[in-house]
């Protein structure tokens, strides 16, 4: 599994925990869609998250979180049978900002309704700076939701980690933002090792390939080794598999031909290395497999919708946002 290690470094994952709600008596909010992946941790009470179907509502249980990777727009209820209000428009009456990615905020303290029950729930956003088509967010499934009742071992550690961050935000103690956003980072790992050993047979596409004995090799080549001249037969070849076989099988498993996924972890790590700074663009274009600037710019713009050196002032601008962010909360 040590590819999953690699591509969770290259999420440059930055969660925020932007607020503790205590909720009375009836209450529904309508949650946007968002460029980050909204999580929600049921601490006491009740909740139910809605999405593509009201009929088949998520019930949430104390200790329970529940992720939306792809950051799809839904609703978070007392009941299934609640009316909602915009979140945005409850938010912007406490004197929240719209979240947007790169977006900090301090702990906030929202309390909203009245009568009974009472709900409390931890809301926050992992924020993945650029996705750049990060094949693990690809592979998750739009909402994933993790029990804690399961008594896994995933699941004690997520609620361990759940107790920390409510008393992180309960605290007051400096730091507590801080401290807080790491344990959310560590919950998002978590999230992800459940999926993993919960979901059985796993769909077509990169998790799956990972975990299949004959095709987690070749990923493991292609990973390690971009810049290397790969093609479908020195792959089948380095595995010890037939050149039309080993196509065949990769395409049943991952869903791409071997150099359309070769293709796609090239972009993806030259995309990386432009995020931690000044490279010259021909050393760039060589650490990824290409001997021409030319052709690797082309590539590079299909993939992500700009050239390189666009593609890295768009990211100054992105982590200037950041700071501005950060340093005027």
């Amino acid at each position: 599994m040590v590819l999953i290690d690699e591509v969770l470094e290259g999420l440059r994952l930055h969660s925020t925990v932007f607020c503790r709600m205590t909720l009375s008596g009836d209450w529904g909010f309508a949650k946007d869609a968002l460029g980050g992946a909204p999580f929600h941790l049921l601490l006491t009470g009740r909740a139910s998250l809605l999405k593509d179907d009201p009929d088949e509502p998520i019930l949430l249980k104390p200790g329970d979180i529940v992720v939306l990777p792809r950051g799809d727009a839904h609703c978070l209820v007392s009941h299934p049978e609640a009316e909602t209000v915009p979140f945005h428009e409850v938010s912007t009456s406490l004197g929240m900002s719209p979240w947007t990615p790169g977006t900090r905020y301090k702990s906030v303290d929202l309390r909203f309704g009245s009568g009974s029950p009472t709900t409390t729930l931890i809301s926050g956003v992992f924020d993945f700076g650029d996705r750049r088509r990060n094949p693990l967010l690809a592979a998750l499934p739009s909402v994933f939701l993790l029990r804690v009742a399961s008594q896994t071992p995933t699941a004690n550690t997520v609620a361990t980690l759940t107790s920390l961050l409510d008393s992180e935000l309960l605290s007051g103690l400096p730091g507590a933002e801080s401290v807080s956003a790491r344990l959310a980072d560590i919950l998002f790992i978590q999230v992800v090792r459940s999926y993993l050993a919960s979901a059985g047979e796993l769909p077509k596409g990169w998790l799956r390939g990972i975990t299949d004995a004959e095709i987690a090799p070749a990923l493991g080549l292609m990973h390690r080794a971009p810049e290397q001249p790969w093609s479908v037969a020195t792959l089948a070849r380095d595995i010890g598999m037939s050149r039309s076989r080993f196509a065949r099988r990769f395409h049943d498993v991952v869903g791409q031909a071997p150099l359309e996924y070769l293709t796609h972890w090239r972009m993806y790590q030259a995309a990386g290395i432009l995020a931690d700074g000044k490279i010259a663009l021909p050393a760039l274009a060589a650490s990824v497999g290409y001997r021409s600037e030319v052709s690797f710019s082309k590539a590079f713009k299909r993939w992500a919708g700009r050239p390189p050196a666009e593609y890295r002032r768009w990211l100054l601008a992105k982590k200037s946002h950041e700071f501005e962010q950060g340093d005027s909360q």
